[in-house]
């Protein structure tokens, strides 16, 4: 059995044979997936779902993982639901509205942070098994996705980003250790991966430009990856 509950079709509505029209953008914590949510948006004409607005500081979620990354213990089960609950939210609108979509981060690898929180000790049994338990009965109720871009960096590079665009006080207070467990569980969840299409993309330095901009080349494979699923609307 996948050590992952979401890389199972059987878990998902009709055995996961139909897909809806999202294209799934994952990675760690500052690896760069709005950067890319915001290129494809506006290449392909697709409204994009994100986790945190860039405007975010104030926000309900913000404000959620500033208390959890402040005392993990404390606050690790109830962050996990409520991200939980907006991402479900997202999908079932769109496959309500039958439309294409963006989405930076998602149910699909949302188990991944349980899972690392879990591991540390920072969620107990109890608590993992009720995330997981709401975990399944929500993918009972929705698809797979089209595509997934996998957005792959170093723990530096990652750690780097998060600093340099000063969101709240994630920067002072994101624990490497923390990064590296993710890293290592998202890795392992990637590999098992098989709901859809995926392509890893290396999102360290050399992807962006002196100005922060993506590749050409970097542009393309990720044009490649998703253009077959809804088309260029260029």
């Amino acid at each position: 059995m996948s050590r992952f509950a979401v890389n199972d079709k059987n878990n998902f509505k009709d055995g996961g044979i139909n897909h809806n029209m999202a294209i799934v953008i994952d990675g760690i914590i500052g690896a760069g997936k709005s950067t890319v949510g915001h290129f494809l948006s506006e290449k392909l004409d697709v409204p994009l779902y994100q986790e945190l607005k860039d405007d975010g500081k104030d926000s309900r979620a913000q404000r959620m993982l500033d208390l959890f990354y402040a005392n993990p213990e404390r606050w690790s089960a109830i962050i996990q639901v409520m991200f939980l609950n907006d991402r479900f939210k997202d999908l079932k609108r769109i496959e309500k509205d039958g439309d294409s979509a963006i989405l930076d981060r998602s149910i699909y690898g949302d188990e991944i942070f349980a899972k690392t929180i879990h591991d540390r000790g920072e969620m107990t049994e109890d608590e993992f098994e009720i995330y997981r338990d709401l975990l399944h009965n929500m993918l009972q109720h929705i698809n797979p996705p089209e595509v997934l871009i996998y957005i792959d960096v170093t723990v530096d590079t990652a750690m780097q980003r998060i600093r340099n665009r000063a969101r709240s006080t994630e920067g002072d207070t994101i624990p490497r250790d923390y990064m590296e467990d993710l890293r290592r569980n998202y890795e392992a969840w990637y590999e098992a991966f098989d709901l859809c299409p995926k392509v890893r993309i290396d999102f360290n330095d050399c992807a962006l430009d002196h100005d922060g901009k993506i590749n050409p080349e970097v542009t393309q494979k990720i044009l490649d990856a998703t253009e077959p699923f809804i088309g260029s609307k260029e």
